[in-house]
């Protein structure tokens, strides 16, 4: 759970997932640390590094090469990734997901699960906003 929130969340049936594992046809982000601790553990091949310097995990038919089986192979590892733990409640930075959610089917089957989600901490909310000065020159 994120330092910036201090209500608990309700649980997800993420593992094993009864939606096909709809957030993993995407591949994640991940930290340096996570891609180096997946290709040490799992071997070359599974992650990459985008042109911008992002590491992402690989798609494979049509989900997270990671993820086989019916389930993710690294879901219980130090390593997991941190988009993975807080998705569809948290970012990697622990502050609220500000993207799709709709991507979870227990927020189709649970829709009070938005308005729990969008009452989270958002950084963007938080963010100071700037003010334009107009001179009376």
């Amino acid at each position: 759970m994120s330092a910036n929130h201090h209500m608990p969340l309700p649980s997800l049936p993420c593992y094993p997932c009864p939606y096909n594992a709809s957030c993993c046809a995407y591949g994640v982000t991940l930290s340096d640390e996570e891609a180096a601790a997946i290709e040490a553990e799992k071997g070359p091949g599974l992650v990459y590094k985008t042109r911008w310097g992002e590491w992402r995990t690989r798609i494979k038919n049509k989900r997270c090469a990671l993820f086989r089986d019916g389930g993710c192979t690294i879901h219980d590892r130090s390593y997991y990734p941190t988009v993975c733990r807080g998705f569809p409640w948290t970012d990697s930075e622990g502050d609220r997901y500000e993207y799709d959610i709709s991507i979870c089917g227990e927020f189709e089957a649970r829709p009070e699960l938005v308005t729990i989600q969008r009452a989270l901490p958002s950084r963007a909310a938080a963010a100071p906003r700037e003010v334009e000065t107009v001179s009376g020159d």
